[in-house]
């Protein structure tokens, strides 16, 4: 059977998941359901319980509520900085006045667009529709005249005669549908309901760059394909371990059989159990009829991938090092073993060797995931790749700009991009690129490019020496430093930032307004240029 996949949206949302489930009904039964809050949970808990439905889907408060209250699977409809500020943008184009209403906590790009942008942004933020009712009051009590938000905060808006825009991106939702199928699909019961369809995953050539390390791990993932070992994949976050594990998955024998992740951070100790190890029917109060397969056996003759499994607690970690030696598996509630064939992958952002000698991680099981070790180099330790992975994720953003716009941003940002400690990594760079790709549709002085991320570069360099003292030439060895110094100065100072920019620049006028973030004629009156 397909995957069975409830939506619940009552609001302006609706529309926008009715139309995009269409694309899916070929491989999930996706229901759409006008239900909220206590309404939504009591119908979810009867489609879980009687086994009428997988995975469920909500957004915003509707979707907060439910994760707090119900036990089944469920995914989250999410917005990031990208879809506010693409909401935004679209907003700015209808009036100079744009309010702002998101759930629980406001984005760290607010501030930044609205300062790139001259838009005199007013926000709030909610938890109940009450709250939402309260906050567009107030924002139509300030004269504005148009509200981004969820679909709750869009309907009220329009409601008060107010123009409204969504804050959900198509992209947020195709993901949300997407991880929700392969949810349904990973906890589908042994073979009456598992899907035997073989779903694509990323591969070796997926992994963008041609440094040496990214051609070395090509190679061995090509090795660890050809091996059935376990393997653990360390390195820091956004460095892509799942793409990696994925990568070996479709590289290998098992290739075209279940690929199942789970993240051991993600859930509770009672959810775990449940979801690694699967229960027999009465194993306990709201267990399903006839029982549910756990992970290991939804895998039957593939692999499972066990994210940041330094977070695993040392109980389970005891009953994961059992299965790993004997190949059998016991769900909760039952007094007999099943026999399971499985390759397990791990990953782990922390040092597993150091949560060993911590105590917080077993040695035994340690060295029976270590068969094979690929660690994962971060992205500022093979900068020559930025210059690949940027190209790429501004070609497949799904923002319109010109590709010429495109190249002139890289060839003024990627000198500095590849000076940046990138603690994010690839994500990090991911979401930089698509931040541009947004602003620049609105700023067309592309050479102002730097004003559009002050935060990246407060978190990468320490204030300079200028901060106490003028500034001189013999002070800065960077245009990064000179660019730091030059947007904390006094007007006073300003002219020699300028003019030490321009002795580091060969007097290249072009790259010094690049590089510290002004005009042309800005670097021609300060640094006397003739």
């Amino acid at each position: 059977m397909k995957p069975r996949v409830v939506v619940f949206s009552i609001s302006a949302l609706a529309g926008t998941l009715r139309e995009i489930s269409r694309d899916y009904t070929g491989s999930a039964n996706i229901e759409l359901v006008p239900k909220a809050y206590e309404d939504a949970l009591a119908y979810a808990r009867n489609r879980y319980y009687t086994d009428t439905a997988d995975v469920f889907v909500a957004a915003g408060s509707n979707g907060a509520f439910l994760l707090n209250q119900l036990e089944a699977p469920l995914v989250i409809i999410r917005t990031d900085g990208f879809d506010v500020m693409q909401a935004l943008a679209s907003a700015r184009k209808s009036s100079a006045a744009v309010g702002l209403v998101s759930y629980e906590h406001a984005f760290d790009e607010l501030e930044q667009f609205a300062r790139a942008f001259d838009v005199p942004l007013n926000t709030r933020t909610y938890r109940t529709p009450e709250d939402a009712r309260r906050a567009v009051r107030e924002l139509a009590q300030l004269g504005v005249k148009v509200v981004v938000g969820s679909g709750l905060v869009t309907e009220i808006a329009q409601e008060m005669g107010l123009e409204a825009i969504l804050i959900y991106s198509r992209q947020g939702v195709v993901k949300a549908f997407e991880e929700a199928i392969r949810l349904a699909s990973a906890k589908a019961t042994g073979g009456v309901r598992r899907s035997s369809q073989a779903y694509t995953y990323h591969t070796e050539q997926d992994l963008i760059g041609n440094s040496a390390a990214v051609q070395k791990l090509r190679s061995t993932i090509r090795l660890c394909g050809g091996i059935d070992f376990s393997v653990l994949i360390q390195g820091e976050t956004g460095v892509g371990k799942e793409l990696v594990a994925q990568s070996i998955h479709t590289a290998g024998s098992r290739a075209g059989k279940p690929f199942v992740a789970i993240n051991c951070a993600s859930l509770t100790e009672t959810l775990l159990e449940s979801e690694l190890f699967g229960y027999e029917e009465g194993a306990f109060s709201g267990a399903v009829k006839g029982g549910r397969a756990g992970m290991f056996e939804s895998a039957q003759g593939g692999t499972v991938f066990l994210d940041e499994i330094g977070d695993m607690p040392l109980a389970f970690q005891t009953r994961l090092l059992r299965i790993l030696e004997d190949g059998t598996v016991r769900r909760i509630g039952s007094a007999a073993s099943r026999k399971v064939d499985f390759r397990l992958l791990a990953a782990s952002n922390v040092n597993l060797q150091q949560a060993v000698e911590a105590g917080r991680f077993r040695e035994d099981l340690y060295f029976r995931l270590n068969e094979m070790l690929i660690q994962i180099q971060p992205l500022r330790e093979r900068v020559e790749d930025i210059v690949e992975l940027a190209g790429h994720f501004l070609r497949t953003t799904p923002v319109r700009v010109s590709k010429a716009r495109f190249d002139a941003f890289l060839q003024l940002a990627l000198p500095v991009l590849q000076t940046l400690p990138w603690p994010g990594n690839i994500r990090q760079l991911k979401n930089v690129c698509r931040r541009a790709a947004v602003l620049m549709l609105q700023d067309n002085d592309v050479l102002s490019w730097r004003t559009w991320f002050p935060d990246l570069f407060q978190k990468a360099f320490k204030p300079p020496v200028a901060e106490q003292a003028p500034a001189s030439s013999h002070e800065f060895t960077t245009m990064n430093e000179l660019a730091l110094a030059y947007s904390r100065a006094a007007k006073a100072d300003r002219a020699a930032i300028v003019q030490s920019a321009l002795k580091l620049a060969d007097g290249q006028v072009q790259m010094v307004a690049a590089g510290l973030g002004v005009s042309r004629s800005t670097v021609w009156r300060l640094g006397k240029v003739n």
